[in-house]
C-alpha cells in the first residue's frame, strides 16, 4: 500500500492543476472544516479537557470523526497517569507494585490501540484525497479534450466571403 502524504509535506513535482486538484481534495476529505468534540466526562474533568485540547491542537487534521478515538485516548492517558503516580508512591517491594506495572502494560496497549485508531481514518482519508485529486485531474484532461476536439466556429462573414471566391 503507498503512503500518501499531505500535498505540502509531498516533495513532487506537480502541474498547477494537479496542486489545485489535490488542495481541493485535501479541504474536502482531510479536515473538512470540523475539529474533535469532547465528550461530557472530558468536558466535566478540568485535567482530562486540558490533555484532550493539546491533542487536538497537536494534528490540525482530526475531524468531528476522530471525537470517539481521541476521548478514549484522553481517558487512557489519564489513566495511566495516575497509576503511574500510584507506582511512584509504593515500595519496589510491595505486593500492589507489580500489580501496577502489569496495569500499566494493559494501559499502554490500550493506548497505542486509540493512537492506531486516530491514524487509520487519517490515512484513509490521504488516499481518498489522493484518489479525488486523480479523478479531477483527469476529468480536467477530458475537457481540455472535447474543447480541443469541437469543429471552430467560423465567421459567417468569412464564409461568404469564401462563397463568393467559389462562385468566380
Amino acid at each position: 500500500m503507498t503512503q500518501h502524504k499531505l500535498l505540502n509535506q509531498s516533495s513532487r513535482n506537480y502541474s498547477k492543476a494537479q496542486v489545485a486538484a489535490k488542495q481541493e481534495a485535501e479541504d474536502a476529505v482531510v479536515t473538512n472544516g470540523t475539529k474533535p468534540i469532547a465528550n461530557e466526562i472530558v468536558k466535566s474533568n478540568k485535567l482530562l479537557l486540558k490533555i484532550f485540547n493539546q491533542l487536538r491542537k497537536l494534528n490540525d487534521h482530526f475531524t468531528e470523526g476522530d471525537s470517539i478515538s481521541l476521548n478514549t485516548l484522553v481517558f487512557n492517558i489519564y489513566i495511566k497517569s495516575a497509576n503511574e503516580q500510584k507506582l511512584l508512591s509504593l515500595d519496589v517491594t510491595d505486593d500492589e507494585y507489580e500489580r501496577y506495572l502489569i496495569r500499566l502494560e494493559k494501559i499502554n496497549k490500550q493506548i497505542n490501540e486509540s493512537m492506531k485508531q486516530l491514524c487509520v481514518p487519517l490515512s484513509s482519508r490521504l488516499s481518498l484525497a489522493n484518489d479525488m485529486a486523480k479523478v479531477m485531474i483527469e476529468e480536467k484532461k477530458l475537457e481540455q479534450m472535447e474543447k480541443d476536439n469541437q469543429p471552430k466556429e467560423i465567421n459567417p462573414l468569412l464564409a461568404l466571403l469564401a462563397d463568393m471566391d467559389d462562385d468566380d
